[in-house]
């Protein structure tokens, strides 16, 4: 072969090699979503915060959180409305969820139509108070949490915890619908979370002050009665309450006991170490809360892992399961606002501005006579 003829081969060869490598490099700048170029050219938005890929509300629902609104703005200081708001509210809750996630239109309908009844009934100033109807298709799960909440409202601790009874009752319903749509494993999660709910109502210190809602029959005429003797001294004095409590933040979307920060366990131990010197009626209350930048559905589940994760250290730390009570409130009790920024370099400082809401809150409650 000709030295002329393999330099031209060679040539040719040396060509299709450029060629093939700077289709390479453009294809992998095309493939790489870190690439700083692409971020700013176009700029992501914060998780859970709208977009036109994400479901409209229905105007139904939109309505509904309006005269709600109204209605909680007006404020009460009555246990039976605060308590049929509350209800309202969590109908409205899962059908923003149910809405979102396009589930069947029977749910989204029966969700829609117990919040809108509580709703009239409270634009009427009704006294009734609403039941807790069962979703279509939905199991009856956890009987003894509904006979315990049941007695509840039965007595003044009703009125002493108007949004976790109410919460507990609708956490329930949508447990059960869980249960209906996709088995029993599938509800865990959703029952865990109304345990954490009830089990706050249930161990709620009764109030004295407080109206309970039940039916009075009418009066009927009667001799004269004698005026009871007065109650021993021990029942006349009013109960104090000791009010101890402090908070634990946890990184952006972390739960778990390796993520709470060592400043947070040192607190902790501190903490463990005063609660077991107090009397052995002492509650500890503990409540999971979250950011607003996720589902509502996740952000609560979110706040009682947390929640849960606060427990288990407590627990590790000597302090006794049985005195513990969970709760989770998710992202609807913010204590800081944030300015949503869409550029990505601020994406960082908006999550560490947000951190205040990423907390675990304890209450010690300790009855004093």
């Amino acid at each position: 072969m000709s030295t002329h003829l393999q330099a031209r081969r060679f040539g040719h060869v040396l060509a299709l090699t450029i060629l093939a490598s700077l289709l390479g490099i453009a294809g992998a700048r095309a493939d790489n979503t870190d690439d700083p170029s692409t971020e700013a050219a176009q700029p992501a938005r914060q998780p859970g915060r709208a977009n036109d890929s994400r479901v409209p509300e229905p105007g139904t629902l939109v309505d509904l959180q309006r005269r709600l609104d109204s209605i909680t703005a007006a404020g009460t200081s009555e246990c039976l409305p605060a308590y049929a708001a509350h209800k309202a509210q969590a109908w409205l809750n899962f059908g923003r969820y149910a809405a979102a996630e396009q589930l069947p239109a029977a749910a989204q309908a029966a969700l829609m139509k117990n919040a809108g009844g509580i709703v009239q009934s409270l634009e009427q100033h009704g006294e009734s108070t609403p039941d807790t109807p069962e979703l279509p298709g939905a199991r009856h799960v956890r009987d003894d949490l509904w006979q315990a909440i049941a007695a509840v409202k039965r007595d003044s601790r009703f009125c002493a915890a108007p949004k976790m009874t109410a919460y507990c009752e609708v956490q329930l319903a949508w447990a059960g619908y869980e249960a209906g749509a996709g088995g029993w494993r599938h509800a865990d999660p959703y029952v865990r979370i109304a345990e954490d709910y009830c089990s706050t109502a249930i161990a709620t210190p009764p109030t004295a002050s407080a109206v309970v809602p039940e039916q009075t029959p009418p009066a009927q005429p009667t001799a004269p009665v004698a005026a009871p003797p007065p109650p021993p001294q021990q029942q006349q004095q009013q109960q104090q309450r000791i009010d101890l409590s402090m908070s634990v933040v946890f990184p952006h979307n972390r739960a778990t006991r390796a993520d709470i920060r060592p400043p947070g366990r040192a607190e902790l131990r501190r903490f463990s170490s005063r609660i077991k010197s107090l009397p052995k009626g002492t509650i500890i209350r503990i409540a999971g809360h979250a950011d607003l930048t996720g589902h509502t559905d996740y952000n609560l589940r979110l706040s009682g892992q947390r929640a849960r994760s606060v427990a288990r250290e407590l627990e590790m730390l000597g302090v006794p399961r049985a005195r513990i009570r969970l709760t989770a409130a998710g992202s609807s009790e913010p204590v800081v606002q944030c300015a949503v920024d869409d550029k990505v370099a601020e994406r960082r400082r908006y999550l560490a501005c947000l951190e205040p809401n990423r907390r675990v809150v304890i209450h010690v409650i300790t009855a004093v006579p």
